[in-house]
């Protein structure tokens, strides 16, 4: 009998006690969920926001991240049976050529507390990566010349086209070409434009004018 009224007891006060710690934590983390979650936001609106010597602002100007570009060439198979018996043209793919980009960090950073922005300038630049490509830049292919192949329809007065068709014979020119993925991608002198007496631009390329390294 008194063994089990002590019993009783001894689960009586642990009931008790478990629901004073309970209440004792629910009131603790009434209190403290809120504060917690005003330091969150205040970190959060101080670390994110734009400004120097921000988390943010760092990973902004310069990426930690590695962001790359892949490339494929499209080579011509058959540039003398197009260009002689109007054949329909055979292309081969190449690649991919990989390059690393917007690894320069951001220039001319101007902030304009009126407007709550940010101006800038994002430098172009590419890095050649080997170990991600199918061969190296300097790979060397039988493509399109842009600028022959545009040129009639540029300029179609009879008058200009002799002019233009003088100056691809005189700069040895072609329908086809052939260009290294460096020259393709991020610029060569065209010797065909080059030769035209109008102050144009005579360097062609896709990304033109990127700098690589």
């Amino acid at each position: 009998m008194g063994s089990t009224l002590v019993r009783g007891c001894n689960q009586n006060h642990g009931l008790i006690a478990g629901a004073v710690i309970g209440a004792v934590l629910a009131l603790f983390g009434g209190i403290l969920m809120p504060v917690g979650d005003m330091l969150i936001e205040k970190t959060i609106k101080k670390e994110v926001v734009l400004e120097e010597g921000t988390t943010a602002f760092k990973n902004w100007v310069k990426t930690g991240t590695e962001v790359y570009r892949q490339f494929w060439i499209f080579e011509v198979q058959n540039p003398d049976e197009v260009i002689f018996n109007s054949s329909n043209i055979k292309v081969r793919q190449v690649g991919p050529y990989t390059y690393r980009v917007r690894y320069l960090a951001k220039e001319n950073i101007t902030h304009d507390s009126d407007n709550y922005t940010v101006s800038f300038v994002q430098p172009n630049g590419a890095m050649f990566e080997p170990t991600l490509s199918v061969g190296s830049e300097n790979d060397t292919f039988t493509i399109l010349n842009v600028a022959v192949a545009a040129a009639p329809h540029l300029y179609p007065n009879a008058f200009v086209q002799v002019l233009l068709n003088s100056l691809i014979k005189k700069s040895k020119s072609s329908l086809f070409q052939r260009r290294t993925v460096k020259e393709l991608l991020w610029g060569y002198k065209d010797p065909f434009l080059n030769l035209v007496p109008y102050p144009i631009v005579t360097t062609v390329g896709v990304f033109f004018p990127v700098s690589t390294k």
